[in-house]
């Protein structure tokens, strides 16, 4: 009987399914342990797109009140459907919390890994390079990351990597299908749903294979369809693309609306008059302006992104993306990264080109933004995996001698484990209390014990320069009714960068009042007042994991006048 079994068990081994659900259940659990811990919080955009999903699950329409809209206009921040829409489904039959938020970027995450070993297997015809570049993505630190937050760019790198697959499949002579060109265009189309970056990316790779389509003098026809196809499904949102919401991101946070560039401008200019004020001041306008300093910055953040220090040494330097202590991808393999890098430049052909104008492609948005962003450039993590992974099987391959082979793949093996459990320990367990706060200031801790004191006080006022946005933190955590949210919520008008913020939700208040006016200015309302950072004694204290740094201070305004009365300190308050 064994051995009969023994065969079949070794072949299932060996198989090429085997080994794919071996790295979708690694990707699996590297992306669910712990995930109520890790990362601690959610942030307040996370809330928000649980919450409109929550809203047009209800009601139809989004927390302003606007039916089924393609811009949710949410903080001013003109959030994109794709995520909220997917999450509504799963909202009918699982209660709105921080899980069944991001199980659509999960089961994303889980897609990725599937479809680069697909689409690698494609492009390369060599599975081992496919099995690994899939292995590559499912363990990076980067990917791990933006798969348990409820991030809407992790969802669309699963679109666009879709779409990449089956553009190339498009064209495979072997097995001609006449849906492909049709899914193609669909899967690049669905990614402009989810993240604002792949309208860009999309568009460029799309008009980056109409040129290599005529290069190599590809089908005509299928290249017709694909076109066809992607303009039919972005057609719904035409009127956000070329409307002020669709630029409303970009206006905000792009380097071409960065006042520091021309104060750098006028403070060189100045400079240049005080040094020499006969002539240096006109050669200084020649060469210090805006078009000079916004191809410089642009050029610096660009290849800033793609080089191996940001890669495999620093990572993203906004804590709430990235564990600080280690990099979007494991340091020993920079120099797989960059020898796979050099040997995919020297193959030529049509998907081969594809892929390389993709990648040069795919840094622009966030180099257009500022600074390297891993949320803004996830669509990197395709190519970076692939290159990395030729330059582990280039290496294997040039190893002449059997025993030095097994060598190889030993030292990868252990060198491989001993990383990945390196940073899977700090992720899972020192990353989540070390920077908790790196997140959102109150927690769901903080936000029930409101809705339990809610009872108490005829006002909860909420330091809002402290707690930006607290209206969603509060409408999140207690499921409010959102036909009544929509009713009751206060809103301020938008600030000079287009930004709404909340101001009144009932009993709750959101301003920059000081603790002073509450405590000298007696009133017959019961107030408790939310902030951090004030030097009196407070009744209720949240504090971080370690337990010694105060994330909130609550004041119950009664108690703490009599407390600062009998104590003589009223006077040091109230002058």
């Amino acid at each position: 009987m064994f051995k009969k079994i023994n065969p079949l068990i070794l072949r299932l081994f060996k198989s090429d399914i085997f080994k794919v659900l071996i790295i979708i259940f690694l990707a699996i659990f590297l992306r669910t342990f712990r995930l109520s811990f890790s990362p601690p919080r959610l942030t307040h955009d996370e809330m928000s797109i649980g919450y409109n999903a929550f809203s047009i699950l209800k009601t139809g329409k989004d927390e302003w009140g606007r039916s089924f809209p393609l811009d949710f206009e949410a903080f001013g921040d003109h959030k994109l459907p794709g995520y909220i829409y997917s999450l509504v489904p799963l909202l009918n039959f699982l209660p709105l919390n921080s899980i069944t938020l991001k199980i659509p970027s999960i089961l994303a995450g889980i897609f990725t890994v599937f479809g680069i070993s697909l689409l690698v297997k494609e492009v390369t015809k060599n599975k081992n390079i496919a099995f690994l570049s899939a292995f590559i993505l499912a363990v990076s630190p980067w990917a791990i990351h933006i798969s348990r937050m409820a991030l809407e760019s992790n969802m669309a790198l699963t679109m666009f990597i879709w779409g990449l697959y089956f553009l190339v499949k498009t064209f495979d002579k072997k097995l001609d299908k006449k849906y492909w060109p049709f899914l193609a265009g669909m899967f690049f189309a669905l990614s402009t749903y989810f993240y604002i970056a792949y309208r860009m990316i999309s568009a460029l790779v799309l008009i980056s294979f109409l040129v290599l389509g005529i290069i190599y003098k590809l089908n005509k026809k299928k290249i017709f369809f694909v076109f066809i196809s992607f303009l039919i499904f972005t057609l719904p949102l035409a009127s956000e693309m070329v409307g002020k919401s669709g630029s409303a991101r970009f206006d905000q946070v792009s380097i071409f609306s960065n006042d520091g560039i021309e104060a750098t401008i006028l403070e060189q200019q100045n400079f240049c008059f005080l040094s020499q004020p006969r002539f240096l001041p006109k050669i200084c306008r020649v060469i210090y302006n805006k078009p000079f300093l916004y191809i410089e910055k642009l050029s610096k953040n660009y290849l800033t992104f793609i080089f191996p220090t940001f890669l495999f040494i620093e990572g993203d330097q906004l804590e709430y993306l990235n564990d600080p202590a280690f990099a979007e991808f494991y340091l020993f393999l920079a120099p797989f990264y960059l020898l796979g890098l050099y040997s995919w430049y020297k193959k030529s052909g049509f998907k081969e080109n594809l892929i390389k104008l993709s990648f040069l492609i795919a840094p622009i948005p966030s180099a257009l933004v500022g600074d390297p962003q891993i949320v803004r450039g996830s669509v990197l993590l395709i190519f970076v995996s692939l290159f990395t992974a030729v330059g582990i099987y280039d290496v294997f391959e040039n190893i002449k001698k059997k025993a030095f082979k097994n060598i190889y793949l030993i030292l990868m093996f252990v060198i491989f484990a001993i990383s990945i459990s390196r940073f899977f320990i700090s992720y899972s367990y020192i990353y989540p209390g070390k920077y908790e706060n790196s997140f959102y200031q109150l927690s769901e801790e903080m936000a029930n014990f409101l809705s339990e004191k809610e009872s108490e006080y005829d006002l909860i006022y909420i330091n809002k320069s402290i707690y930006p946005d607290a209206h969603i933190l509060i409408a999140f955590y207690k499921n409010l009714d959102p036909s009544w949210y929509q009713e009751n919520i206060i809103r301020s008008e938008p600030d000079d960068f287009g930004f709404s913020h909340p101001i009144g939700l009932d009993k709750y208040e959101f301003g920059d009042n000081l603790i002073d006016q509450y405590i000298c200015e007696k009133s017959d309302q019961k107030i408790l007042f939310v902030s951090n950072n004030i030097d009196i004694q407070s009744q209720f204290v949240f504090k971080d994991f370690s337990g010694v740094h105060k994330q909130a201070q609550m004041f119950d305004i009664d108690k703490t006048r009599d407390y600062l009365v009998n104590k003589k300190l009223i006077k040091n308050i109230c002058n």
